[in-house]
């Protein structure tokens, strides 16, 4: 069975059976425009094509394992099964500014084995295809239609390092971005990495407009070592250099993402250090409040918020724009790979 997000294999195939050009566009429009998942629901094509595409193509290679809103109804968390067993993640964010936001995955598990993250703890188990990535996308937004909203921000935060999946990221941010599909703005799709120095060069080249945030987590190699391997092959001096490229050529604020962990990285220095680290570059820093349960074993614990709005008001005073996250989530275990976890370690137990 072919994905109906496989533009090319659908075209093919309608050419195959002598179908007009035009059914293509109706079944698209179907799709992306009406959020129909069902074949016999597409009113403008004959019901002999809908029979022969339930016979050939499915809406959706994943299946939801488990849902869970927010109290609050602020953040929705998703667990996706895929069609080979493996766990991912999702989550929908519903400002209250009425802006919706999905974080989504490219991985199932993750290689990089930052100790604070509950998804390296999973390994990497795979990368996912485009059309595991479009699937996500595909199911929240029919979710926040039914609910008479809108889909308008997406961010590759979830599970994995989107700069290794990279053809199967490139090609999903152009399906959302492509006017007859998900038609969201290239500035409105944002990829977060860990600091994959080549393709960050890559990226700056192939989405000049798209934003990009980089997990910094430490503003020297010494700490960020000790939390992040990745800063072994590409350290601070090295990562830098490649954002000064991005932002000399694309002239884009980089967002820069800091989990703030109690007597890990938020001594107070270390918000000098920080100011030393990204002043006169375009910068903007989240502040990320360390979720208790990361899947961390216990290891980590939360920096108090005094402290967090102390490392704020430092930047300030340099004029560097920071935010602190809003906890939207905490009831629903909505951090990256912690649902996934949770459940790997249940079904470890009831194997037992």
């Amino acid at each position: 069975m072919h994905s109906i997000h496989d533009s090319q294999k659908l075209k093919e195939f309608l050419e195959e059976i002598w179908e007009k050009s035009f059914r293509y566009g109706q079944i698209e429009n179907a799709i992306y425009k009406n959020f129909i998942t069902d074949f016999d629901e597409i009113q403008t094509i004959p019901q002999a094509l809908r029979d022969k595409l339930k016979e050939n193509f499915q809406y959706t290679s994943l299946t939801v394992d488990h849902k869970a809103t927010s109290k609050n109804d602020q953040t929705t968390k998703l667990l996706f099964k895929t069609e080979d067993d493996l766990l991912i993640e999702a989550v929908i964010m519903r400002h209250k500014t009425g802006r919706n936001t999905l974080c989504i995955s490219c991985q199932a598990g993750c290689p990089m084995a930052c100790t604070f993250c509950a998804t390296g703890k999973l390994w990497l188990q795979k990368n996912l295809s485009l059309w595991e990535i479009l699937d996500q996308v595909m199911y929240a937004a029919k979710l926040l239609n039914d609910e008479w909203g809108r889909l308008r921000n997406i961010v590759f935060m979830g599970m994995g390092e989107p700069m290794l999946n990279y053809d199967a990221m490139k090609l999903a941010i152009e399906a959302m971005c492509a006017q007859k599909k998900f038609d969201l703005s290239n500035r409105r799709v944002t990829v977060s990495t860990c600091g994959i120095v080549p393709w960050i060069n890559k990226f700056a080249d192939d989405f000049p407009q798209n934003g990009l945030a980089v997990s910094l987590h430490a503003p020297n190699d010494e700490i960020r070592k000790s939390i992040m391997p990745v800063d072994h092959t590409y350290p601070l001096d090295t990562l830098m250099s490649s954002l000064d490229r991005y932002t000399e050529k694309n002239n884009k604020r980089i967002f820069y993402e800091y989990i703030m962990i109690n007597g890990v990285n938020d001594h107070i220095k270390l918000a000098y250090e920080l100011w030393e680290l990204l002043k006169w570059r375009l910068a903007h820093v989240n502040f990320i409040p360390y979720n208790a349960w990361e899947g961390t074993g216990g290891t980590y614990s939360a920096t108090p918020k005094f402290i967090i709005e102390k490392f704020q008001k430092i930047l300030l005073e340099y004029w560097i724009v920071s935010t602190i996250r809003a906890t939207m989530w905490d009831d629903i275990d909505a951090a990256c790979g912690q649902l996934a976890r949770k459940k790997k370690d249940q079904e470890k137990k009831d194997e037992k």
